[in-house]
């Protein structure tokens, strides 16, 4: 295949998929997974797969359009599409087959398809505009398309013409060139064979992170076991560039700390400034790399970030392996579970408070009557602090069964030590058999068949009282004499020597 040559990429970040947007209220636990698969995931893989196809794209603001040039091999077929309603602003398609002197000819949109006839019979390029910032004005979707100021977001699958026939592991790669002034911004992993070029398979490419265009600015913040890409759209603020540097660094920094590493070698973080004076609202999206995209208000003071938890819980997104739908308890739960005790360890919270978040929101996670169980029971209560109670639990069992030697953080440790993160799709038996391997005790699998399919009650009081945790007035106090009040302190700070101290 040849080549696309002749275009400057613009800067980009890094990027990952997730749905919550404002904070749970309280879940309980689910439980490990079924069967146990019968081989080991390895690390993230080594062997590239093919290329099916290249895309030259350019941006032009002034306009709104995305201009885009692109070779396929004879593996593409005829057939491309976009994601779901992003089809109609794709204008002046034409092909050609992939030779000198070779007629373009218009192709025809079938529906969702556009049919490609030059395709059909070998190599070909296509040629389009894309009307994106038409497009994010009716669409009005994050996950698709949608204007945010003078910044148009839209993931790849948007504006990009993919192969709908292809085998999905086949991959593409895409540069992007901007004009002086603007920027693009992706969580897409970049190729590790061509400088300014990114790389995704067909498959990642429908589940792709966030990505932007606009006058971003850009910087990189180094995070233990990778990097992450810092993204600012326009807008003043009440707090410096060096402070929101420092605030994505500590929340990243919470994140390594519960995890011993960032789980991808890169990520990009997309700030949006908006109005008010607070921080929040936030989501990832994820495949083939990962974006957390997060409004922060133009009023915002220094102690709305200090007290911030949307970043940490967006970023602990990024450590678990995307599931199927019904198991979104799995990963909402881990990142409100986690969330709490990531911020204590690196300082950015205190014990009594992160337990007060928890005492009062897991409640909400217990089954109701006519509960189904974890994957069938799809309630906001069930979904984020379900999955927490269930993550909760299996960390209390694991530290009882292997005398607190080892807790929920080795066996999270251990999936992502073996390439799982949200830029990759796993089935949850394989998250939960991956850590029930690392802690040595199959708490995992045993907890997700008592809870995956049966309501199965936790007496949540008893279990707290037992790890010294009392809830009085509204505030935590803690019984240090309690049974388990050495798990609780290992859950709260690990079993390092020492965390340090919540600045508050």
């Amino acid at each position: 295949m040849k080549t696309v040559l002749g275009l400057i990429a613009c800067a980009a970040v890094g990027c990952t998929r997730d749905a919550g947007t404002s904070r749970p209220a309280s879940e309980p636990a689910a439980s490990v997974v079924a069967a146990a698969p019968t081989i080991d995931r390895p690390a993230l893989a080594t062997v590239p797969t093919a290329l099916v196809g290249e895309y030259a794209a350019t941006w032009d603001p002034a306009t709104g359009v995305v201009g885009v040039e692109a070779r396929f091999t004879a593996s593409a077929s005829s057939a491309f599409g976009l994601d779901r309603g992003a089809e109609a602003f794709a204008r002046d398609v034409e092909a050609s087959a992939d030779r000198d002197g070779a007629p373009w000819v218009p192709v025809v949109r079938n529906g969702r398809q556009f049919e490609a006839a030059p395709c059909a019979s070998g190599p070909c390029r296509l040629r389009y505009r894309y009307a994106l910032r038409e497009a994010a004005k009716k669409i009005d979707d994050l996950d698709v398309a949608s204007e945010e100021g003078e910044v148009v977001e839209a993931p790849p699958s948007t504006w990009l013409l993919a192969p709908t026939r292809a085998p999905r592991q086949l991959r593409l790669r895409f540069r992007v060139a901007c004009p002086e002034g603007s920027r693009f911004v992706t969580g897409v992993f970049h190729s590790e064979e061509v400088p300014a070029a990114w790389d995704i398979s067909i498959d990642d490419l429908w589940t792709s992170p966030y990505t932007a265009f606009g006058p971003f600015k850009v910087r990189s913040v180094p995070v233990k076991g990778g990097s992450i890409e810092l993204a600012v759209g326009p807008g003043k603020t009440a707090v410096s560039e060096e402070d929101i540097a420092h605030w994505v660094e500590a929340s990243a920094r919470a994140v390594t700390t519960y995890y011993g590493r960032f789980p991808m070698r890169s990520a990009l973080v997309m700030l949006i400034v908006s109005r008010g004076r607070w921080v929040g609202s936030g989501r990832t999206l994820s495949g083939g790399g990962g974006t957390v995209f997060v409004r922060i208000g133009e009023r915002a003071m220094p102690k709305a970030y200090r007290d911030d938890w949307v970043l940490v819980h967006e970023m602990i997104h990024l450590t678990f392996p995307s599931v199927t739908r019904e198991q979104d308890w799995a990963e909402e739960g881990i990142a409100t579970y986690a969330e709490p005790f990531a911020r204590v360890r690196a300082g950015l919270v205190s014990e009594a408070d992160a337990w007060l978040g928890l005492v009062e929101g897991l409640p909400n996670g217990l089954p109701a009557a006519g509960d189904r169980g974890l994957d069938r029971t799809h309630t906001w209560g069930r979904i984020y602090w379900g999955g927490a109670l269930f993550w909760f639990v299996a960390d209390v069992e694991i530290r009882k069964r292997t005398q607190n030697r080892f807790g929920l953080e080795d066996a999270l440790r251990a999936v992502v030590d073996a390439g799982g993160s949200n830029a990759s799709r796993w089935p949850l038996a394989d998250v939960m058999s991956a850590g029930d391997r690392a802690t040595g005790v199959p708490v995992l699998r045993e907890l997700y068949e008592a809870m995956a399919s049966s309501p199965h009650p936790i007496e949540l009081e008893p279990l707290l009282k037992s790890l010294g945790v009392e809830l009085s007035g509204g505030r935590v106090t803690f019984d240090d004499k309690a049974p388990l009040a050495g798990i609780r302190r290992a859950i709260t700070r690990g079993n390092e020597p020492s965390a340090p101290a919540a600045q508050h």
